[in-house]
């Protein structure tokens, strides 16, 4: 992926805060500006990313068990009832285990995009709703996921300038 095109814009902002509030249903209305280019979509899909990973650090860094956040993904698929098919549980593990910088599963499950995706989305609105943001909470939330997604946007970016630097002559 080309990042050096992706920006967090202002529909990315207001698609992730009515993503919080709303459940994803609230993608619906959104989803033709969201897919309108490539830039676009992934400029959204990096914030959620990055939405993901900070709600992850809240709650499992700076010390965690391996046993916690298995606990966490069994709990969270009991809550979802007969959401939990969605879930992989191998891919929640180690997408959690991932963000909190722990070493990888050896086996971390599938990697298509539908099973990381539903786990990302699962674990992120229940992480939301464990935190019960009043409106500044989740504001404040929205701006430290904003300013992560723009910072790991960057790093990308630089990632990419390193690999084209080394491959010139």
């Amino acid at each position: 992926m080309d990042y050096s095109a992706v920006r967090i814009r202002e529909e990315n902002i207001l698609a992730l805060r009515l993503f919080l509030l709303e459940g994803p249903e609230a993608w619906v209305p959104l989803q033709d500006k969201i897919q309108k280019d490539d830039e676009t979509a992934a400029g959204y899909m990096s914030l959620l990313h990055g939405a993901f990973n900070v709600a992850v650090h809240r709650r499992f860094a700076p010390t965690y068990t391996a046993g916690e956040i298995v606990r966490f993904v069994a709990d969270l698929r009991i809550k979802v009832e007969e959401d939990a098919r969605l879930i992989n549980t191998l891919v929640a593990e180690d997408m959690i285990r991932r963000a909190v910088d722990a070493p990888p599963l050896k086996d971390g499950g599938p990697d298509d995009v539908e099973s990381v995706l539903h786990s990302q989305v699962f674990i992120l609105l229940y992480l939301v709703a464990e935190a019960d943001f009043d409106r500044a909470g989740l504001e404040q939330f929205i701006e430290d996921a904003t300013s992560y997604t723009q910072k790991w946007l960057a790093a990308q970016r630089d990632r990419s300038a390193g690999v084209i630097g080394q491959e010139s002559p």
